[in-house]
């Protein structure tokens, strides 16, 4: 995982356990119910104001500790006090994670809409930065006769990553024999521009891997663009679509890919549901619902987990070693003994345990009834 969310997410993981409070807030920037400034900080004081409530009530922290959690949240308040702040470009959320004491402060744009959130705790609250991470990633090369484009992003959201106007000359209505030479050398221009491009988006996934890759823009480029391709990404193109490569914004490149991307994901899925039901047989290397599951990758058996884009369980996590139960009866972690905490979704939590050790972390978008069948969530194992 290479981009900057991922690489926050993988710091932030590493964190041990603090003695230090940690201040975590997601704000929802979608502009349909978040439109204005004014709106957006609404939303932030309510959050602030809701955590310093919640920890006076708990009646659980230290002064010292409530002082620092008033230091934490005036320097947040100050840090976003501008309007640019709370308006970033491209965004449509925001996470933030606060420790004075701790030294830490990050803020970090999301490309979707989160849940509006706020926590204090010894680790960062980083279950909604997971499920976002988790998400699959998409490349769409957009190339017409003379340009190239680069679209890197997800399901929800891409944006551009390159573009290149190559000086390839336009066909020409004039006849003759020196016309049919001019059109072959325009020929070559174009199979010259072609496969540069198809060279710099290798190395976009050399630099920074994605797992599927869809080429747009007229369809007779179509099939010379995919012969172009290295075959590392012929393997993992997933279609084709037709788009003005020239006047495209993001959000029509999006309209435009998305069917390919969802037929994509269907197909991924229904294979999905093949294997974990083969694999349900007694002793075979399949489990389903939220204990098995969850015991399941406390032992890191996990190869794939399998999960409702709607699933919600609520259960206790382990801050040290993550442990995961949705027993809210034990009050201890087996394996380290560390108090566990509680948390009203661990969804989060196992999509963390899935990454941690490797597993494909698939996300149902389209089969989700069929997924309910099996508890929402299953697993295929390694043994």
């Amino acid at each position: 995982m290479a981009s900057t969310a991922t690489r926050l997410l993988d710091r932030l993981s590493a964190l041990p356990s603090s003695d230090e409070s940690i201040l975590s807030v997601y704000l929802d920037l979608d502009p349909g119910r978040f439109p204005h400034v004014r709106d957006r900080r609404a939303e932030l004081d309510s959050l602030l104001e809701s955590a310093q409530r919640q920890q006076l009530e708990a009646g659980c922290r230290s002064r010292s500790e409530r002082l620092a959690l008033l230091r934490d949240i005036e320097h947040l308040r100050e840090r976003l006090a501008g309007r640019d702040e709370l308006a970033p470009p491209s965004a449509r959320g925001l996470a933030i994670f606060c420790s004075e004491a701790a030294g830490i402060f990050e803020v970090v744009r999301l490309p979707r809409p989160v849940a509006p959130a706020v926590t204090v705790g010894r680790r960062p609250f980083i279950e909604p930065l997971i499920e976002l991470t988790a998400a699959e990633r998409w490349a769409a090369l957009l190339i017409s006769r003379r340009s190239a484009r680069v679209f890197r992003g997800t399901r929800e959201r891409l944006t551009e990553v390159e573009g290149a106007l190559d000086d390839v000359h336009r066909r020409h209505a004039q006849g003759g024999w020196s016309q049919a030479r001019f059109q072959r050398g325009i020929e070559r221009e174009v199979e010259e521009h072609i496969t540069a491009s198809c060279e710099a988006i290798f190395g976009h996934f050399q630099r920074e891997p994605f797992e599927r890759l869809l080429i747009g823009g007229p369809s007779e480029l179509h099939a010379r663009a995919q012969r172009a391709l290295h075959s590392e990404l012929r393997r993992r193109l997933a279609g084709h679509f037709e788009i003005d490569v020239e006047r495209s914004s993001a959000d029509e490149v999006l309209h435009r890919a998305l069917p390919a991307i969802e037929a994509s994901e269907r197909e991924h899925e229904d294979r999905a549901l093949v294997r974990l039901r083969e694999g349900m047989a007694p002793g075979d290397h399949a489990s389903a619902g939220a204990d098995e599951v969850l015991a399941l990758l406390n032992e890191r058996r996990v190869r794939a987990l399998l999960i409702s884009e709607s699933y919600s369980e609520p259960g206790l996590v382990c801050p040290r070693c993550g442990w995961l139960t949705t027993n809210c009866d034990v009050t201890s972690c087996p394996v380290d003994h560390s108090m566990l905490e509680r948390r009203e979704d661990v969804a989060g939590a196992a999509i963390e345990a899935g990454l941690a050790q490797d597993a494909e972390v698939l996300v149902f978008h389209h089969r989700r009834a069929e997924l309910a069948d099996f508890g929402s969530i299953a697993a295929l194992l390694r043994y």
